[in-house]
C-alpha cells in the first residue's frame, strides 16, 4: 500500500495554484500600470504659464499689433508648458481659459478679444493665478492701472510664496491719447518686483524684440533659471530677461 501511495500524482494545492495566477497577471499588467503611472506624474508636474492682457478701451489703438505679437508667442511656446489665457475688460475679468498643453489652440481666441471701455481687472487675475497650481510665471500686458496698489502687493507676494514671477510689458503708447501710464508704472513695478519677476518694454514698434522676449519668457517658465543662462548666446532675450530679472 505504501509503495502505490508513493506512485500517486501529488495533488497542487488550490491556493498555490491561485498565488501563481496572480503573480502571473501581475507581471502582465505591471508594465502599463508604470507607463500609466509616470505619464500621470509628467501630467501632474508640467509647469504652466499664464498669459494675461489688458482689453480695455486704451489698448484698441495698438490692439492689432498686440495680437499679433501674442499670438507669435502662442506659435513659440515649448511644448512641456501648460498655457491659460486671461483678459481683463469692461472693469473686470472676462475670462480665464483651462490651462492646456496645446498652445496653438489659443490663437483663435486672442485674435477674437475686443476692447471695451471700463476700469483695469489686474488684481483679479493675480488673485485667480494665486489659487492656481504649477503656475511658473505670469505674463501680463497692459498700459494703466485703476486698482487698490496696496491689494496688488499682497497678491504679489501670495504668488512670491508659490514661485510664481510676473513679468509685465508696459505698454505707454496709450498715453498719446491722454490716458495716465505713468500712474501704472509705480504699481507695475512693485509687483514685478516683489515676485522676482520684471517689467519690461511693450514697444509696438519693434515687436521682433517683444516676441523674443515673450519667448525668453516662456523657455523660463518651461525649464528654469539655468535654461536661460545656458541660451545668452543663441537666445540674446535670454540675456535681456535675466538682466530685468536682477
Amino acid at each position: 500500500m505504501s509503495e502505490d501511495k508513493k506512485n500517486l500524482p501529488v495533488k497542487r494545492d488550490s491556493r498555490s495554484g491561485f498565488l501563481d495566477k496572480v503573480r502571473s497577471s501581475k507581471a502582465i499588467s505591471a508594465a502599463p500600470k508604470q507607463k500609466m503611472l509616470k505619464r500621470a506624474i509628467a501630467h501632474t508636474e508640467r509647469p504652466r504659464l499664464l498669459f494675461a492682457m489688458d482689453a480695455t478701451a486704451s489698448r484698441e489703438a495698438c490692439w492689432n499689433i498686440a495680437k499679433e505679437i501674442t499670438g507669435a508667442m502662442f506659435e513659440a511656446v515649448p511644448g512641456e508648458l501648460d498655457v491659460a489665457l486671461a483678459y481683463h475688460s469692461g472693469g473686470r475679468l472676462q475670462e480665464m481659459t483651462p490651462f492646456s498643453s496645446e498652445a496653438r489652440a489659443f490663437l483663435d481666441k486672442v485674435q477674437a478679444v475686443r476692447c471695451s471701455a471700463g476700469r483695469t481687472a489686474l488684481n483679479e487675475i493675480l488673485d485667480k493665478a494665486a489659487q492656481a497650481p504649477r503656475i511658473r510665471a505670469i505674463i501680463y500686458i497692459g498700459d494703466c492701472f485703476e486698482e487698490d496698489p496696496t491689494e496688488a502687493v499682497e497678491l504679489a507676494q501670495q504668488l512670491k510664496l508659490k514661485g510664481v514671477r510676473c513679468f509685465i510689458f508696459h505698454d505707454t503708447s496709450s498715453q498719446a491719447q491722454g490716458y495716465d501710464t505713468k500712474a501704472a508704472r509705480k504699481a507695475f513695478e512693485q509687483i514685478a518686483q516683489v515676485t522676482g519677476g520684471a517689467i519690461l518694454p511693450f514697444d509696438e514698434t519693434s515687436p521682433n524684440l517683444v516676441r523674443e522676449l515673450l519667448s525668453a519668457i516662456a523657455l523660463y517658465a518651461a525649464q528654469g533659471i539655468k535654461a536661460l543662462q545656458q541660451q545668452t548666446k543663441l537666445l540674446p532675450a535670454a540675456r535681456l530677461l535675466l538682466e530685468q530679472m536682477k
